[in-house]
């Protein structure tokens, strides 16, 4: 089966799976602070893990259940 992709500079790539395309900006998904720049998968993971605040605590910890009638 053919792809429909006809023209010759339209060749999709993906880039490896361990690298970001050039130097990306990290920010904390919960409390949006920029966490620095990351240039591969490990580092982005490392700047994550951490990266303490407030809500990502309060995210993490269990809900209080409600009373059983």
């Amino acid at each position: 089966m053919h792809s429909p992709i006809t023209t010759t500079h339209a060749i999709p790539q993906s880039l490896p799976s361990g690298l970001i395309g050039e130097a990306a900006i990290v920010k904390c998904s919960y409390c949006a602070a920029i966490l620095g720049q990351a240039y591969d998968l490990k580092s982005k993971a490392k700047l994550l893990a951490t990266h303490k605040c407030a809500e990502k605590k309060r995210a993490r910890r269990p809900e209080a259940s409600l009373p059983y009638n």
